[in-house]
Parts: C-alpha cells; structure tokens; sequence
C-alpha cells in the first residue's frame, strides 16, 4: 500500500419523460490525497434512453471529465488516458433483456 486516496462524492437524477423515454445526468467530484499530488476532477454524465419494447432499448450516452492542470483525465472504462486534462467519450447502445 502506498498510502494514496481519492475522496468522491456524486449526485446524480432520473427523469422519466415518457413511458418509453428516460433521461439520466449526474455530476461527479474527486478529490485525491498528496500521495496523488492533491489532484481533482470535475465529472458530467447524460444518458437518454429510449424502450423499444419491454424487454429492448436503445440508448446514447456522454461522459465528460476535466481535470486541474498537470493532470491527465481518464474515465472508468477507457483504457488510456487523456493526454490533457480533458476527456469526453459517447456510447450508443442496444440492449435486450432476457
């Protein structure tokens, strides 16, 4: 163990427009320790969803994160991280329930 730490906290909401519509957003802040150089970020999520059936949907989503100068951004789930203190990546998605 090294000693590093990272504080987040998030807030997040769901609004579901119509039946077949949902949209989703949260906003996410990380704070880590010395050990990380004391280095934060600013996180935004958007995701609209729209049900094509019970069990089937489609939807597109977006992540966006900013970091303080010095510091590369990386969202969970990327693989390499930004060469700048910015990040944005965007999904669309199918999905069938079983």
């Amino acid at each position: 163990m090294n000693g590093a730490s990272v504080w987040q906290a998030e807030l997040g909401g769901m609004w579901v427009m119509a039946p077949e519509w949902v949209l989703s957003g949260a906003y996410m802040y990380m704070k880590g320790n010395q050990v990380v150089d004391n280095n934060h970020a600013h996180q935004l999520t958007g995701t609209l969803k729209y049900f094509l059936s019970k069990r089937t949907s489609v939807c597109v989503a977006a992540v966006y994160q900013r970091t303080n100068q010095g510091a590369n951004a990386q969202i969970n789930d990327v693989m390499v991280a930004s060469s700048g203190p910015s990040q944005l990546i965007g999904r669309v998605g199918l999905q069938t329930r079983f």
